[in-house]
């Protein structure tokens, strides 16, 4: 029944496009010419309302009083480009003349559509106003009706992909953008496909020293570490790549109006980069009562494009502390999808577990949820997680999933993965689906040299919560194991410590004999806080250096792996990024292995 109805509609919509070819074909000659005339009166008019919303959208722009001038961070052509150093200021909405404006715009607009479906720059202006105004269905429908309508077999699949793009659905916008790119001559597919503008200048000329095919291999591997989230569909940094493509050329097109300046390869750049400007604001100079239109882009864009892809690699786990990648202060470009709301770092501990030739890759993550997420959470409310793994290629080689209720308003995850030696990029992401509250973590991480099957192995240790009076942990699962996902200490903590070591060789009594330390170094301390803090002792201003350190000996059965646990007081450091060492010493074959985790003490708030 299905089908039988989708081919009737195929046959209606043939049967339709026929009767207009013969009422074409058929209407004389001083119609059609009066046709031509009122579809070009429409435009006219349109093209009258287009620019009006432009001159408003400048000369209501909120106006600030200022010099105006001041050192630029960068210069794209024509432009200053300055970053926000600090807590970037809200963007002021629209004045409701300028939102009326727009709207006007889109009326003229859509009865120019009506008299000239298949004009690009009609449909395009439309299309683009309609995105503007918050109302990317309509879009969608006006993109689908020039589709239908036009002759340009490349633009009406590029149209169409930027309303669906617009509407969150990128999955089918991509699908259309690929289409459309297929049509275009390889030239002009490859300026939409080129990552140029993206990239850090080392990088930069790397990638422009590379040869098509290794450029687009390169462009495949860019793409798949700049998706926002693997848990969703579709890739949105790339759609939104193609979807700035169409931006350009359709603001390309907009009538040129006082406080513009005519479109050129340095918009094209700066579009491309960070997308079309959330707002602008008129500083005027105090002396001379001079106007200068300044445009601001979305505060929440995060740098997910990675601009030293090549050059430096993905980077490793930050220190705890350390600034979150993605908010780069500096970044070459920036994106905020609108399938996300809000995104913020995963607070996340990996740890990395011999396992014969192979190694455990366990990643322990908290996710606290925004006020909105908690809001709207029920008594059922669950939040989508899950741990990816890349290998060097950057091809997806395992993910676990899974649906987390919170706790309170965290959600915690413990994720688990067996893995070969090597080096690998992990992504532990979660997302509460109704809210689209998101939590991401990506990075690189070695697993080489941490698994011997015939030698001494010892893992990370792992950090937890003090077990007190429980009893230690004997295993990975043990319920008195709760691994900490924050890193960052109180100076008063204590932290319970979990290892495993294997391999160790047996005496003469059939038994392993092992020795055990655990110890504390700081590692920022530049050389002259050290000199200073030597002559205080020295001299008898200061007292010895309070880091802790415990050991202990023990005993097992060969060839079993033992767990080591114990509670360390951190004995009120100062605040600074210290290195937790252990170190286990086989006291019969004589080999000896460490491992360390960074931690970061911190006063409390």
């Amino acid at each position: 029944m299905q089908e039988r109805f989708q081919s009737g509609g195929r046959r209606r919509g043939v049967l339709l496009l026929v009767t207009l070819l013969i009422l074409a074909t058929s209407v004389p000659l001083g119609a059609q010419d009066s046709a031509k005339a009122e579809a070009d009166q429409y435009r006219r008019a349109a093209r009258k309302a287009e620019a009006e919303y432009e001159r408003l959208s400048r000369r209501l722009a909120p106006a600030t009083f200022g010099s105006g001038s001041g050192e630029c961070d960068e210069i794209v052509g024509r432009f200053c480009l300055r970053f926000d150093s600090g807590p970037p200021r809200p963007i002021p909405p629209e004045a409701p003349r300028v939102v009326r404006a727009r709207r006007d715009a889109v009326e003229a607009l859509r009865r120019a559509f009506a008299a000239a479906p298949g004009d690009l720059r009609v449909a395009g202006a439309l299309v683009r106003y309609l995105v503007e105004d918050g109302r990317p269905e309509e879009a969608v429908s006006a993109a689908e009706a020039f589709a239908w309508a036009t002759e340009d077999s490349t633009w009406k699949s590029l149209l169409v992909g930027f309303g669906l793009h617009a509407r969150g659905d990128d999955v089918a916008a991509l699908a259309h953008f690929e289409e459309g790119l297929a049509r275009l001559p390889p030239a002009e597919r490859r300026r939409f496909e080129r990552v140029d503008v993206l990239l850090a200048h080392p990088e930069e000329s790397f990638y422009r020293k590379l040869d098509e095919a290794e450029q687009e291999r390169y462009e495949r591997d860019l793409w798949i570490m700049a998706d926002p989230l693997y848990l969703t569909p579709g890739n949105e940094a790339r759609a939104e790549h193609y979807a700035r493509h169409v931006w350009a050329r359709l603001l390309s097109e907009a009538p040129v109006v006082f406080g513009m300046v005519s479109w050129g390869r340095d918009l094209d750049e700066l579009t491309l980069r960070y997308g079309v400007p959330a707002g602008r604001e008129r500083v005027i100079a105090s002396w001379s009562l001079d106007a200068q239109i300044v445009e601001r882009f979305d505060p929440d864009q995060l740098a997910f494009v990675p601009e030293r892809l090549r050059t430096e690699g993905v980077p490793e786990t930050p220190a705890p502390g350390d600034p979150w990648p993605l908010e780069h202060p500096r970044a070459r470009s920036g994106l905020a999808p609108v399938t996300i709301r809000r995104m913020v770092p995963f607070a996340h501990q990996v740890t990395r577990f011999p396992a014969g030739d192979s190694v455990v890759l366990r990643v322990d993550g908290a996710l606290a949820l925004d006020s909105v997420a908690v809001d709207s959470a029920g008594a059922d409310k669950r939040v989508s997680a899950a741990l990816f793994v890349l290998d060097s290629a950057f091809t997806r080689i395992a993910e676990r999933r899974r649906s987390v209720a919170p706790v309170r308003d965290t959600v915690y995850v413990s994720f688990e993965e067996v893995l070969p030696p090597g080096t690998f990029v992990y992504s532990l992401e979660a997302l509460e689906e109704t809210t689209r509250f998101a939590g991401r973590a990506r990075y690189s991480v070695s697993l080489a040299g941490v698994s011997s099957a015939d030698s001494l192995s010892l893992s990370d240790p792992l950090l937890a919560w003090p077990y007190g009076r429980a009893a230690l942990p004997r295993e990975r699962g043990a319920p008195s194991l709760r691994p900490r996902a924050s890193l960052e200490l109180a100076p008063v903590d204590t932290v319970g410590i979990y290892a495993e070591v294997s391999g160790l060789a047996a005496g003469g009594d059939d038994a392993t004999h092992y020795r055990i330390e655990v110890s504390m170094r700081r590692t920022d301390a530049a050389g002259l806080s050290r000199a200073v803090r030597w002559l205080g002792r020295l001299l008898g201003l200061a007292g010895p250096d309070r880091a802790p350190r415990v050991s202990w000996e023990g005993a097992g059965e060969p060839g079993r792996t033992e767990a080591l646990a114990v509670d360390l007081d951190l004995g009120d450091l100062d605040p600074g990024l210290y290195v937790i060492e252990l170190a286990v010493q086989d006291l019969v074959a004589g080999t000896r292995r460490d491992s360390r985790k960074a931690i970061r003490i911190v006063k409390p708030d």
